[in-house]
């Protein structure tokens, strides 16, 4: 609890103050006209704000010492009694805020506005238990007037609960959305002009041209009309690339698609859709969007492995990259209020910027401003911002999860239900009776079902594969043999193409690269690649058709080498992209080849030159396994044994790589059965 007196003196104040520049910043938004501080007219006010005819009183508490503004606690220093003079005669607002609830106050104040009339309010919406009690001490103790006047004026209170922590977030983001310079800077210069600006009145021009005189410019559009037709052709030029990856160029309606859907209303929203690789989730936000559309709101979406970073460094960089005049919140904001309804963002592969794949990983900066300034510019603007990325990326990236809290926040996207692989199937000239049930459960996954389909199998036999690299294996024969038979009689480029793309990204740790690498190749056969699906090209980059035929091509390529792993690391600098490449070769060994898969583990995770990271990746991997083999339980056995024998022990685990694998092991149920198995559980129990 916060000391009486001076510190919580100080305390208060500064909120207040914090409350104060949120205020400055809406003001600067547009969305009031003017802010005048201590007007000596009114009581109980840290300010009045005007917009239009209409003003709100504003008043400012950090806290209350026992957590909770009660209705008495509000009227102990006059303040509940002075919001009801403050409101009579006249059609102002007032706004509470404070770090502390105020529930009685709050749910008045709602059940009003719910209400269509007086008389309802009173015959329906005070029959919840203590409501009729708190109304009538409201009118005869500090009001003192009738119910209909009572109810007219809660209907002009806004209650906000707000902790001086979320304040300053919200400070600072409105910043962001509103000035290029350093946000320390520019709200330092806000603080002092509140400080100086006492009784005085601060409109919003005056507060322009003041920050303008201190060095400050707002950021501005100076073609906002267009902001409509530009957000439009940047989610176009995404929807070209995104619709050519559908299964069979057509939109399988998702679940997820419509769970997402339904949040993304009135009130500005943040969501993160997350499902493994291959999934379909950029199948989803094709159908997001194409349903937004429909509702004609403005939506701006994007992929960030297309993004060359660490050439963009700033939203503004972000936004020239996507042909827009500014930050891409800032013209979507633009779109936004001149259609009159809501915004959407959309970030598609969110992953790019992971730690865990390890690519662009510079870039999250860019992101999180980005991301910030949606938050900023909702003072403006209704602004749903939604990023795309894998569940395995998310589930370890903890910077990530930052970037969209909140456990309500995710929607998952799934694989389909054997009945619709089935109809996929039969739709394709195929019987799904010629099946083995585990072929099926592989062809669940949306990547895995599209692979099959473009692999040339013939329907009249029963196909024969069962991992999801001999769907990649036989994808690459068919469409290269394809590609060939294009060129023909040209000579085949495929593996120097291969080769030359899987090295651009990996020197430069990005999932596209520029145009000019493919520069020594002749123009037609790479057209042809990018004609059969195996590369995208937006004008500017190449990127593989199917995102995971990077992570099987640079395996390919590296086995080809014969190289180890464990030798390639450590001839590297160790940087975090090399996770994401020790991730796709431990893949492909694993279904390619079990014996080899299991050697390089071996050999790698003993290894004192492999920096931690690399292994903390590994046992990761391990853990996400969902049919585990006996090969891996002895892995993993060696290295959580000393981690079992300190807990039973009661002392700590010296062995710091036996620690990172049993935190990784103990988050595993796909374990739990091998380990009972073995018997590990109970022997641990009764030990």
């Amino acid at each position: 609890m916060t000391l009486p007196g001076g510190p919580a003196d100080k305390l208060g104040n500064r909120y207040e103050k914090w409350w104060t520049v949120a205020e400055c910043i809406r003001l600067l938004h547009g969305d009031t006209d003017a802010i005048r501080i201590e007007d000596p007219g009114v009581e109980k006010a840290e300010f009045v704000v005007t917009a239009g005819p209409r003003r709100e009183l504003h008043q400012a508490k950090r806290s209350h010492p026992n957590g909770k503004w009660t209705l008495p606690a509000l009227a102990s220093d006059g303040l509940l009694q002075a919001i009801g003079d403050a409101l009579a005669g006249n059609d102002d607002r007032f706004v509470f805020v404070s770090g502390s609830e105020a529930p009685e106050l709050a749910e008045l104040c709602e059940a009003a506005r719910d209400a269509e009339s007086a008389e309802e309010f009173e015959r329906a919406f005070l029959a919840a238990e203590g409501r009729r009690q708190s109304f009538e001490k409201l009118l005869d103790r500090y009001w003192k007037c009738d119910g209909p006047t009572a109810f007219e004026r809660l209907q002009r209170i806004d209650v906000h609960t707000i902790s001086e922590h979320q304040l300053e977030d919200k400070v600072r983001w409105g910043v962001q959305a509103l000035f290029l310079a350093d946000p320390g800077k520019v709200l330092a210069e806000l603080r002092a002009i509140v400080e100086d600006s006492v009784h005085r009145t601060i409109t919003r021009q005056g507060l322009v041209e003041e920050l303008c005189r201190r060095g400050y410019r707002l950021r501005r559009l100076s073609s906002p009309e267009r902001a409509g037709v530009a957000v439009r052709e940047a989610t176009d030029r995404y929807l070209d690339g995104a619709r050519r990856r559908l299964i069979r160029q057509t939109l399988v309606p998702r679940k997820a698609a419509e769970t997402l859907l339904s949040r993304l209303g009135e009130t500005a929203t943040d969501s993160v859709v997350t499902g493994k690789a291959g999934s379909g989730k950029t199948a989803c936000v094709v159908e997001i969007t194409e349903a937004l559309r429909e509702r004609d709101l403005p939506v701006l979406a994007f992929r960030l492995d297309r993004i060359p970073f660490p050439s963009v460094s700033t939203t503004a960089d972000l936004g020239s990259h996507l042909d827009l005049e500014e930050s891409p919140i800032l013209v979507l904001a633009a779109a936004a209020e001149a259609a009159g309804c809501p915004g959407v963002l959309i970030v598609d592969q969110l992953d790019a910027v992971s730690t865990m794949s390890g690519r662009s990983s510079g870039a999250f900066d860019v992101v999180e401003s980005l991301l910030q300034e949606a938050r900023g510019t909702r003072a403006r603007a209704v602004i749903h911002s939604v990023v795309v990325c894998r569940a395995f990326d998310w589930r370890h990236d903890h910077r990530l999860r930052r970037l969209v809290p909140g456990p309500d926040a995710q929607v998952d996207v799934t694989g389909f239900e054997t009945d619709e692989v089935r109809k996929i199937l039969v739709a394709a000239g195929f019987d799904p009776v010629r099946f083995r049930e585990r072929q099926l459960a592989l062809l669940r996954l949306p990547q895995n079902l599209s692979l099959f389909l473009e692999a040339g199998f013939d329907p009249s036999r029963a196909p024969t594969f069962d991992t999801a690299t001999q769907l990649f294996g036989r994808y690459w024969d068919e469409k290269r043999r394809a590609v060939e038979k294009r060129i023909s009689p040209s000579p085949d480029q495929w593996k120097a193409v291969m080769e030359t793309l899987c090295d651009e990204m990996t020197s430069t740790q990005q999932l596209s690269a520029p145009r000019e690498t493919l520069d020594d190749f002749p123009t037609a056969y790479v057209d042809q690649l990018a004609s059969e699906g195996v590369l995208t090209f937006d004008g500017r980059r190449y990127g593989f058709g199917h995102e995971s035929f990077f992570d099987y091509c640079f395996a390919r390529v590296f086995i080809r080498r014969r190289e180890s792993l464990a030798s390639f690391l450590k001839g590297s600098e160790q940087h975090l992209f090399r996770r994401a490449q020790v991730r796709q070769v431990l893949a492909y060994f694993r279904d390619a080849d079990l014996a080899r898969y299991v050697q390089e583990l071996r050999t790698l995770l003993p290894d004192e030159r492999i920096r931690a990271h690399i292994k903390d990746l590994v046992f990761a991997l391990l853990a996400e396994i969902t049919e585990p083999t006996e090969e891996e339980w002895v892995l993993w056995q060696q290295w959580i044994t000393p981690a079992l024998k300190a807990i039973e022990e009661d002392r700590p685990n010296p062995n710091k790589l036996s620690a990172i694998a049993w935190q990784r092991f103990f988050g595993a149920p796909s374990w739990f059965e091998m380990t009972d198995r073995h018997g590990v559980i109970e022997d641990w129990l009764t030990s």
